[in-house]
């Protein structure tokens, strides 16, 4: 499996794991410019942009860390222009991370909340 391959198999995982938490799927791969978002979804009144990570098991580097200053701007300005763009009303948003550890025969899921903030433009 390729790189990219994996990465799709995992943003699969994350978005029916988080159907599962009754977050709606809105969108997959947005892009704006060269920034995307893996997910976004919607709960009742919060928005949620995703960054999907995938790992294998005792990967030297947490899903957190490998989430660096840059990749949160990168990620909050695509999320500023999704929500410009569809004229989304700003109740919530909040940016969570979803990494996805596998081995030879099974994975994990582990979904970090509210993972950093949107820093003020």
């Amino acid at each position: 499996m390729t790189n990219t391959e994996r990465g799709r198999w995992g943003e699969c995982l994350a978005a029916n794991y988080l159907i599962s938490k009754n977050i709606k799927i809105h969108s997959r791969n947005w892009r704006w410019n060269k920034f995307e978002v893996d997910l976004i979804g919607q709960t009742k009144n919060t928005w949620v942009f995703v960054e999907v990570k995938v790992r294998k098991w005792g990967f030297y580097q947490s899903a957190i860390d490998s989430v660096s200053l840059q990749k949160q701007i990168r990620v909050s300005s695509a999320a500023h222009h999704f929500i410009q763009q569809n004229l989304v009303p700003l109740r919530s948003v909040r940016f969570d991370i979803i990494c996805v550890e596998y081995g030879r025969q099974s994975h994990r899921i582990h979904h970090i909340e509210d993972a950093f903030v949107c820093l003020p433009r």
